[in-house]
């Protein structure tokens, strides 16, 4: 059960409060945000039930912490390796940023437990800054992705990038809005209820523009390739790129919907990891196939599928734009030349 469960979002604030808080940029401060983890479980020293509850939710939110970092330093070695391999490529930089993004965010989270540590409303502010590059750099990749999928279509990449830009308008709303420490839980934001539902609505566009646009490609592929397209989907990226879609959209409901009261916030930093992870995943993988692509290939495929394929065609193989693809004989066997 979550102790969440109990506490309304609109409760947590007094009436009023804004007149007596501090102010910075323009923005009110709440004193219970300016703490850090050690010092608000202190503040109940003369209560010991009070002081173990704040510090049950401290010990869950380390323990969250701990594993975010764990799979952002992994994620970080390998943007390295990739940038190491591809230093010019926009996927490799994008896995880079956001992956240091997620190290500094875990990094400053964890130092918010020890005394003279940040303040819960500056980890949220580094928080708010990383769920803005995140999402950025996955759906640029993502774009670009299904901008050379569709022999670079330039409708995909106007639109595309018409729709990213709103992203970067959570990063407004994750520092305007208040921040507190809430017993059993821990540091939290108290965002207005449209936040969640106003962030689903901007990512919503862009997402449902890359899935359609990765549909269309598995069907041309299974019109072409029959029951090999998921093999060439593999190979090219387009399954874990999907996964990336779906992680955003099913997180982003579930924060939206209040799935698990307070904690449901948390769903914001889950679809971080996650996509991360996913988008570090597929460019290792495509790294690692474009490394074994030669000048001239020879794929086999079942002599059905060979009479279903043109003589020449163009298809997006191995992350490229276009290959060109022929039917050949070659030792008694008909084969594809990639060339």
């Amino acid at each position: 059960m979550f102790p969440s469960g109990s506490i309304d979002r609109l409760t947590l604030l007094e009436n009023n409060w804004e007149k007596n808080a501090s102010y910075i940029w323009g923005i009110p401060l709440h004193p219970l945000g300016e703490m850090n983890a050690i010092t608000y479980v202190l503040q109940a020293q003369d209560d010991l039930a009070q002081m173990r509850l704040r510090t049950h939710g401290f010990m869950l939110q380390a323990l969250i912490n701990t594993v975010i970092s764990v799979i952002f330093v992994r994620n970080f070695i390998l943007s390295v390796r990739i940038m190491r391999q591809s230093p010019f490529a926009l996927a490799g930089w994008c896995c880079l940023l956001q992956a240091m993004a997620g190290m500094t965010f875990a990094g400053i989270a964890m130092m918010g437990f020890v005394p003279s540590g940040p303040s819960c409303r500056q980890v949220l502010w580094i928080a708010g800054a990383g769920l803005t590059l995140s999402p950025f750099c996955i759906s640029t990749v993502l774009l670009q992705r299904a901008y050379l999928a569709h022999n670079r279509n330039r409708y995909i990449l106007i639109l595309g990038a018409v729709l990213l830009f709103p992203q970067l308008l959570y990063a407004y709303y994750a520092w305007i809005s208040p921040t507190i420490m809430v017993p059993g839980i821990g540091c939290i934001s108290c965002y207005p209820p449209y936040v969640p539902w106003m962030k689903l609505c901007i990512d919503a566009p862009i997402n449902i523009l890359l899935s359609v646009a990765f549909i269309l490609v598995v069907y041309r592929q299974y019109r072409q390739f029959g029951s090999a397209a998921w093999a060439r989907l593999v190979h090219d990226g387009i399954q874990i790129m999907c996964l990336i879609v779906v992680s955003n959209l099913v997180c982003m409901i579930f924060a939206a919907v209040e799935l698990i009261g307070l904690l449901s916030e948390f769903f914001f930093v889950l679809d971080w990891v996650v996509t991360s992870t996913l988008l570090v995943r597929h460019c290792v993988r495509m790294g690692a196939t474009s490394s074994k692509v030669t000048p001239t290939q020879h794929i086999r495929i079942p002599e059905e599928a060979v009479a279903h394929l043109e003589t020449t065609t163009s298809v997006f193989v191995h992350g490229l734009a276009s290959t060109e693809l022929r039917s050949t004989y070659r030792g008694g066997r008909r084969r594809l030349m990639i060339r």
